[in-house]
């Protein structure tokens, strides 16, 4: 744990236990062997404060604050170790379309996943049966957890009697005392939800998530669900799953529309979950007719877009305007650096903010999409403008210009990123995780998709497959061709 952790009720930060832990270290293990052998916490260790943290900049309501918990760094050093001994098996007993808190699982692989079949679904405008994409937003998710639900799941999933004695231990015992004002309100003892805070609730979540994976894939085996296949070999996706951020596909037909909601609503009466179906969005492929889309719409109760939005914090749906699209990139680097504006930082300030702050912010985007190269100059312009700068409104003389910056120092620059190669390398790694990872859902599909088989099929005369504006040259023996 970071030694600056803020701390629980009983004031000791992680900090204080690592200084004296060759005193106090011996005294802790024995303590928490003996809880956990006999299967009882004191009260007071499990007490825990719950911070209210605003979600937007003028919070009115309690829906705009999120509650999380300070639990004692003692308890945290109990649940940690029963969270690190669940996370190594976590892979053996989570479905493949649950990519959040597994290890060698990525939420890229997700919103990969996502933006393929968001894409194929646009493109299919041929065949009679229409399909679907539903984006289901899921009401205080940690919250509502009904905790005879999560303990029926851990037995069947096959864990030990004395294992869920553990992890029930530390989820039922808790109290909670609110933080208003600098003082305490409570105590209040919940009958169900995980704390945003416990090391082991992560873990536990997505194990509760399994329970809509089973009752999916089970409609999916009887053949009252399909999911969406984007080509010939291609799996089935019926489902992603990343913690409570969810999208399910199916036929767009009335039967397989109820079926898909009766098993939400099956899951919501089980575990306590709660979907927000006027949050949720449904995208329809375009071979279906615009009635038959606002028919099943009004049904599921669920708002009908022409695209997704984001997925994952990222846009699942691109067209002709990339500029357009990926401008918010560019305004998120501009505010940040309107913040600093007027502030009296060194150079070697300056350049702490722009390599630890201004560069990662595009970074994750670009892990997954090519960024227009307009898009990528103006945020260095603003960069070496910031760099350059000498305080409000005074942008400065560039004595150098980015690509010269981007050198590393023992060769005259300052070391910053080459945006546009730093984008390549991140597609790049995406690549190499496909190769390396063949077993990987996300893997089977692009492999579908993208890979040449035998060329059995592919004409290369015909096929725009060269880049280029006027065509290209291709030269033999036998003569030249354009492409």
């Amino acid at each position: 744990m970071h030694p600056d952790k803020a701390p629980g009720p009983d004031g000791f930060n992680p900090a204080f236990y690592q200084h004296f832990w060759e005193l106090c270290g011996n005294d802790i293990f024995e303590a928490a062997t003996e809880w956990l052998e006999r299967g009882y916490f004191p009260s007071s260790l499990n007490e825990t404060n719950i911070c209210l943290i605003p979600k937007c900049d003028n919070p009115v309501s309690m829906k705009d604050m999120r509650p999380i918990s300070l639990c004692n760094v003692l308890y945290k050093m109990v649940s940690k170790l029963l969270a690190n001994r669940l996370k190594e098996c976590l892979d053996k007993c989570v479905s493949e379309e649950q990519s959040a808190f597994v290890e060698g699982r990525s939420i890229l692989d997700n919103a990969l996943i996502a933006i393929e079949v968001i894409h194929a679904l646009k493109r299919r405008t041929r065949g009679r049966k229409g399909e679907l994409a539903l984006k289901i937003d899921i009401s205080k998710a940690y919250d509502k957890v009904d905790w005879g639900f999560m303990c029926g799941m851990l037995e069947r999933l096959g864990f030990a009697n004395k294992w869920i004695h553990w992890m029930m231990l530390c989820v039922s015992s808790v109290n909670y005392s609110v933080l208003v004002n600098f003082e305490k309100i409570g105590p209040v003892y919940p009958g169900r939800g995980l704390r945003q805070g416990d090391p082991l609730s992560p873990y536990l979540f997505i194990l509760v998530t399994e329970g809509l994976t089973a009752l999916i894939k089970k409609s999916v085996s009887r053949g009252d669900l399909h999911g969406v296949k984007i080509c010939r070999g291609a799996p089935m996706v019926s489902h992603l799953l990343f913690a409570d951020y969810c999208f399910l596909f199916c036929r767009a037909n009335l039967a397989e529309t109820n079926h898909m909601m009766q098993i939400l609503t099956t899951y919501e009466e089980a575990s306590g979950q709660e979907i927000n179906l006027t949050k949720s969005e449904v995208f329809f492929s375009r071979n279906l007719s615009i009635a038959a889309q606002e028919d099943l719409s009004r049904i599921m109760g669920v708002r009908h877009v022409l695209g997704t939005g984001n997925y994952l914090g990222l846009p699942s749906m691109i067209g002709r305007k990339k500029r357009d699209i990926f401008a918010y990139v560019k305004d998120r680097v501009w505010k940040r650096i309107n913040s600093w504006r007027g502030r009296a930082l060194s150079k070697a300030g300056k350049e702490v903010m722009i390599k630890s702050v201004l560069q990662a912010i595009p970074s994750y985007v670009m892990s997954v999409y090519l960024l227009p190269e307009s898009t990528i100059k103006e945020i260095e312009r603003m960069m070496n403008s910031f760099w350059w700068g000498g305080g409000t409104n005074n942008k400065g003389i560039r004595w150098l210009a980015w690509d010269r910056m981007a050198y590393p120092k023992a060769l005259g620059g300052m070391g910053f990123k080459d945006l546009h190669t730093f984008n390549l390398a991140m597609i790049a790694k995406q690549g190499w995780n496909i190769m390396t990872k063949p077993h990987t859902l996300v893997a089977k599909l692009f492999k579908a998709r993208w890979i040449v088989g035998n060329g059995s099929s592919i004409k290369a005369m015909s096929e725009p497959w060269l880049r280029g504006k006027e065509g290209a040259w291709i030269s033999s023996p036998q003569g030249s061709w354009k492409v």
